[in-house]
């Protein structure tokens, strides 16, 4: 029956202190019972829904194909990017290297217990009772 039209009944003394409880007879119809109402859609919902999936379908794959591309364009640029940067390393290395040659050269020459050396050196003068040594490869006899 409707709850529309049922008749309005003061309920008893000792149920208006309990909670009220779902009604059992519907509990156990819905229980014994499988059938469950389908929805049926519209030959218009269809339609809108099968046009919803192609357009995410038809976005999807533009987005896919824009990464690929984007993607492909970027692996020349990063290859060549690693090619500067190695030759970079290479220069950096070569340039410490350096540096660190020159710094020793820099505290040898003005090291104030090797200036006599320095000055003979850069002078090509030594001192009077020292000789010259001047080494030579010996000739080769046929």
């Amino acid at each position: 029956m409707n709850a529309a039209k049922r008749p309005v009944t003061p309920a008893p003394e000792s149920l208006q202190s309990q909670p009220l409880a779902p009604h059992a007879s519907a509990a156990s119809a819905n229980r014994g019972s499988h059938y469950q109402p389908q929805r049926i859609l519209h030959a218009g919902a269809r339609k809108a829904i099968a046009f919803e999936s192609s357009v995410k379908l038809t976005v999807n794959l533009l987005l896919a194909i824009v990464a690929t591309t984007t993607i492909a364009k970027l692996v020349p640029y990063y290859q060549s990017q690693q090619q500067q940067l190695a030759i970079l390393q290479n220069s950096v290395q070569t340039a410490e290297q350096r540096n660190t040659d020159l710094r020793s050269r820099f505290s040898d020459d003005f090291d104030p217990a090797q200036a006599a050396r320095v000055m003979q050196e850069q002078s090509g003068m030594g001192y009077p009772n020292q000789k010259r040594v001047i080494w030579e490869s010996p000739i080769e006899s046929n």
